[in-house]
C-alpha cells in the first residue's frame, strides 16, 4: 500500500483530516493504520502506587479485595496495569484513591518522571504541572525532601493541582500560578526540570476522538512556538550539569525532535534513554498505541553542559 492509499484509508475509514493523516503516515508509514486502529479502543487503565502513603504489597492486597488485579509494568518502578471485575467501583472512587494511595496515570507519564530521576534534597521544577500527576510523582521520588516548584498558568488546573498535592501527601511542593515563559523573573536555579509541554495532543485521540478532525498545521506551529519558549525558559533556569526532561503527548516531530534539537545546537547533550522493554538506548523514546498499549508520547532527556 503506497502513502496516498494509507492517507486515504485514514481519512475514509478512521475520520482523520487530510493534514493529520499525512503527518501520521509521514511519521509511521503503513504502521499508521495500526496506530489508528489501536486508538479506536480504550487504553488499558494504569495506576502509580504512592509509596509516600502505602506499600506495593499493601495496596495490591487492598485493591485485590475489591476485585482489582494489578499487573506490574516491568519498565516502571511504581506502575501497574489494572484489570477490574465487572462489579468493581471506578478507580477514582475507592477509599484508597481518595486517601492518596495511588494515582490513575498513564505509563508514559510515569516514564517521563523516572527519566528525570529526581533525588531527595534537590531543587526541582515542573514547568507545566497541570493537575499534578507528574508533580506528585516527582515529590514521591524525592521522598518529600528538597523543594519541588510546580508551575501552572491556568486557574482551574491550579485548583486540581493543589487538591492532588494534598491528597498524595506531598509536603515539599510549592505551587505557582504563572506563565512558565516568565520563569526567568524568579531568578531561581534548579537541579532538574520537567517540561511536559502543552501540545496538539495528537497522541491521545483514543481519549479525544474529535482531535482527528480538528488538528491543523496552525495548531502545530502555535504549539511548537510555545514549546520552544518554555524550553528556553527552563534551560535558562537550569544549573550547569542539570537535567531537563522534555515530553509531549504528540506524534509529530515538530513537537519533539525539532524542539529539543534547538538545545543540542547550543551544546546541550541528549542523554540516552532505555526504551520500554528494550535494552538499547536511544536519544529519545516514543510510545505508540499499537506497540506499547499507551497514548502516543515523546520523551527526551537533556543535560546542560
Amino acid at each position: 500500500m503506497n502513502k496516498e492509499q494509507v492517507v486515504a484509508r485514514l481519512v475514509e475509514s478512521y475520520g482523520y483530516n487530510p493534514f493529520f493523516a499525512e503527518k501520521l503516515v509521514g511519521e509511521l508509514g503503513e504502521e499508521a493504520l495500526s496506530a489508528a486502529e489501536a486508538s479506536e479502543k480504550p487504553l488499558k487503565k494504569a495506576i502509580r502506587i504512592n509509596t509516600l502513603k502505602t506499600t506495593h504489597r499493601e495496596l495490591m492486597q487492598r485493591l485485590g479485595g475489591k476485585g482489582f488485579q494489578l499487573i506490574r509494568i516491568p519498565w516502571l518502578r511504581n506502575g501497574y496495569w489494572v484489570q477490574a471485575e465487572p462489579d468493581t467501583p471506578p478507580l477514582g472512587a475507592t477509599h484508597e484513591y481518595l486517601f492518596g494511595h495511588y494515582f490513575v496515570q498513564s505509563p508514559p507519564s510515569m516514564y517521563a518522571v523516572e527519566a528525570l530521576d529526581p533525588r531527595p534534597g534537590e531543587t526541582v521544577l515542573d514547568l507545566a504541572a497541570g493537575a499534578g500527576g507528574k508533580a506528585t510523582y516527582i515529590s514521591q521520588l524525592m521522598e518529600n525532601s528538597g523543594v519541588l516548584v510546580a508551575v501552572e498558568p491556568k486557574r482551574g488546573k491550579v485548583a486540581a493541582l493543589r487538591s492532588n498535592v494534598s491528597r498524595m501527601g506531598c509536603t515539599n511542593t510549592v505551587i505557582l500560578q504563572m506563565d512558565g515563559r516568565s520563569l526567568p523573573s524568579l531568578d531561581m536555579v534548579f537541579d532538574r526540570v520537567l517540561l511536559d509541554a502543552p501540545c496538539t495532543s495528537s497522541g491521545v485521540v483514543s481519549r479525544h476522538p474529535t482531535l482527528k478532525s480538528r488538528v491543523s498545521a496552525k495548531d502545530v506551529t502555535e504549539q511548537q512556538n510555545l514549546q520552544i519558549a518554555l524550553l528556553e525558559a527552563a534551560y535558562s533556569a537550569l544549573k550547569v550539569g542539570g537535567v531537563i526532561v522534555y515530553s509531549t503527548c504528540s506524534y509529530f516531530r515538530e513537537e519533539g525532535e525539532e524542539v529539543v534539537g534547538r538545545l543540542a545546537d547550543r551544546g546541550a547533550s541528549l542523554t540516552p534513554l532505555g526504551p520500554p522493554g528494550e535494552t538499547v538506548s536511544k536519544k529519545w523514546v516514543r510510545f505508540y498505541p499499537h506497540v506499547h498499549g499507551t497514548e502516543g508520547f515523546f520523551v527526551c532527556r537533556v543535560t546542560k553542559n
